[in-house]
């Protein structure tokens, strides 16, 4: 029988141990800490050159989008500014929670590949390239480079470089305009020439239009240029009339290889409008009476609206008894430029004068009135027949193309086209046709149901009543 278990026995550690194992623990939880710390600095460290790369690249792409000209000295942080990337000198720019310090350096890059300027450009990139002479141009690329500096949170600092080659507008090859004077410039009195100088670099000649539709020319010269386009008299045959215009230049140098366009802009404002060039209308008596009135727009550049006015009852234009018809004064003071017809939903029984006059901006750029086109309509007289039917409408290239025939009788001027609507009235009315022609295509159908109508209106601007409706689907 073995002997009993001592009651004095004990099992488990002593302090000596605890304390050991307590001194393993925490030594093992520094290393710990001390890895998750280098992690977590690393990751920041990581997060910032990140941030400063992508907005080098950032600033790049919107370098890029600047106009040549403006890839020089300081012109590059002050156009990228203006555009809400950053301020202040230093520039600084904010991303993440860290405040990033930008640096823009520009240059002008020579490239000997079309051989090199005998004098090098302004701003020249260092080390200049060398090579034999000859280029008439050394300004082939602007090169801006971006230093995006920052500080770590151990206080160091870093920084990532990135650069941008831009090549000249015109290729690197062909001259440059660098100046237009003056680039904008009103023309008020009745002169007969407008005259822009233009600033190259070394050029033989300096093409240009104007975007009258006529006029062109050639200068010649070296670094300055003058053009000088015939306007006419005012008021002459051949006359520029009023409105915007563009002179758009383009150097050539000895090669006659092309430069970069640069344009002026030229505003004509010699006189009031002249009369719309004509006036027609009469009394319509299909849906009670009211007199119809058309006319055909100004070809001045600079006409803001029409009127159109009776002349009231002594049949004088432009004396105290006159009525303004177009649009109703409580409306406005003129229809938009664009309108072409009115109609007076009230006329005077009988004959009746009417005028209408286009309107300009004065030179106290208030709205201007100029010379009167008139009318007078006759009592009305009988209506037209109606066109002869049956009304069809077919697809051709996916558009409705309508087809009728021509009324028993003849005395028919055109045939006007309405569109949609339910009753064939007046604010239904689309188109019409140029002549007596009996077919219509409806270019503006837009590929959407609609329902067509068509009434024929003889000389006097009397309408017959409508045929139809058809209905076309896409």
């Amino acid at each position: 029988m073995p002997p009993p278990r001592p009651l004095a026995a004990d099992d488990g550690f002593t302090i000596v141990e605890v304390l050991v194992a307590s001194l393993v623990l925490v030594v093992g939880m520094l290393g710990v800490l001390t890895l998750l710390t280098g992690s977590l600095r690393t990751t920041s460290a990581n997060n910032s050159r990140v941030g400063a790369t992508n907005l080098a690249r950032e600033l790049v792409e919107a370098a890029r989008g600047l106009s040549y000209d403006d890839m020089a000295g300081t012109l590059v942080q002050t156009r990228l500014q203006a555009r809400g990337l950053g301020s202040g000198s230093p520039w600084t720019i904010a991303r993440r929670g860290v405040t990033y310090t930008v640096t823009a350096t520009s240059c002008t890059y020579d490239d000997p590949a079309d051989k090199l300027a005998a004098t090098p450009p302004g701003d020249v990139c260092t080390p200049q390239p060398a090579g034999a002479t000859g280029d008439s141009n050394g300004d082939d690329f602007r090169r801006t480079t971006f230093r995006i500096t920052w500080r770590e949170a151990g206080g160091a600092e870093r920084f990532v470089n990135q650069t941008t080659l831009v090549v000249n507008p015109s290729g690197g090859l062909g001259p440059r305009i660098v100046g237009v004077a003056p680039v904008t410039q009103t023309i008020t009195q009745n002169v007969t020439s407008v005259t822009v100088a233009w600033t190259t670099t070394p050029a033989q000649t300096l093409r240009w239009v104007v975007d009258d539709g006529a006029s062109a020319g050639t200068s010649t010269g070296s670094t300055s240029f003058t053009t000088t386009w015939s306007i006419g008299t005012s008021g002459a045959a051949g006359e520029v009339l009023d409105g915007t215009y563009q002179i758009t230049a383009q150097p050539f140098d000895d090669r006659d290889i092309a430069g970069e366009v640069k344009r002026a802009n030229i505003v004509l404002n010699r006189r009031e409008p002249y009369a719309p060039p004509a006036l027609s209308g009469g009394h319509v008596t299909r849906l009670g009476d009211w007199v119809d009135l058309e006319w055909r727009p100004n070809r001045e550049r600079d006409i803001i609206g029409y009127r159109v006015v009776w002349a009231g009852p002594d049949g004088a234009a432009a004396t105290a008894d006159d009525a303004q018809v177009c649009p109703a004064p409580a409306v406005g003071p003129m229809l938009p430029a664009t309108a072409t017809s009115c109609v007076d939903a009230s006329p005077p029984s009988g004959s009746a004068t009417y005028y209408v006059v286009a309107l300009d901006r004065g030179l106290d750029n208030q709205p201007r009135p100029g010379d009167l086109r008139t009318l007078t309509v006759g009592a009305p007289g009988p209506r037209p027949h109606a066109p002869g039917g049956p009304l069809t409408v077919t697809t051709v290239s996916g558009e409705p193309r309508l087809s009728w025939d021509a009324p028993p009788s003849a005395g028919v001027s055109f045939y006007r086209i309405y569109r949609d609507g339910t009753d064939v009235t007046y604010d239904d009315r689309y188109d019409r046709t140029s002549g007596t022609t009996t077919a219509y295509t409806d270019g503006g159908a837009d590929r959407v149901a609609h329902r067509y109508w068509v009434t024929a209106v003889d000389a006097a601007f009397n309408e017959s009543d409508p045929i139809g409706p058809v209905t076309w689907s896409p």
